[in-house]
């Protein structure tokens, strides 16, 4: 137990170092923006929009959308592991749902769904779009440096969500059978 309030407390002084201040605070501050732009490119609606337009340009291809289906597989799957988890641990955000990002129905901040939702899309990106495979990375660092500079989540629950969402897919990705 004194190793769990340990890291609790390790947590959530990083948390505070990451969190935009104040001053961060301001929309005039390009910060702000870019953390306000970073928070939101990991919600679900955009990725569903995404895997929207993947599947029409597949075309006819079996291989192909059966690729896609194992996203979304790993997509759901993410999803649900994650609310189960947030219904035990219920722990509450750090911030107070400012930047226009209010708290929402999901009030619960362990592990980040958005977290989840970035493992997911470094597996996948590789087989989906390789041109942007090298990119994913750069993606992931902002969606979860963004959910913890506008105060909706702790450092530990954006890692252990990006964690259980890479550990999912890669089993998803092993069990489908499905190489670059």
């Amino acid at each position: 137990m004194a190793l769990v309030r340990w890291l609790i407390r390790v947590d959530v002084r990083l948390t505070r170092r990451l969190a935009l201040v104040e001053d961060g605070q301001r929309w005039r501050n390009p910060f702000f923006w870019l953390a306000m732009v970073g928070a939101h490119a990991g919600d679900s609606l955009l990725w569903a929009g995404i895997t929207v337009i993947l599947w029409q340009q597949s075309g006819e291809d079996p291989a192909r959308k059966r690729q896609i289906v194992g996203w979304i597989v790993s997509f759901i799957a993410a999803l649900m592991v994650t609310l189960s988890i947030k219904r035990v641990f219920k722990r509450r955000r750090p911030g107070t749902g400012q930047f226009f990002y209010g708290r929402g129905a999901d009030v619960h901040s362990f592990p980040s769904g958005h977290g989840a939702r970035s493992g997911t899309i470094l597996v996948w990106a590789s087989i989906l779009h390789p041109a942007w495979a090298r990119w994913a990375p750069l993606l992931i660092l902002w969606i979860g440096w963004s959910r913890i500079a506008t105060g909706v989540h702790y450092v530990g629950d954006v890692v252990i969500g990006f964690i259980l969402g890479l550990g999912l897919s890669g089993l998803i990705r092993r069990l489908w059978q499905i190489h670059p």
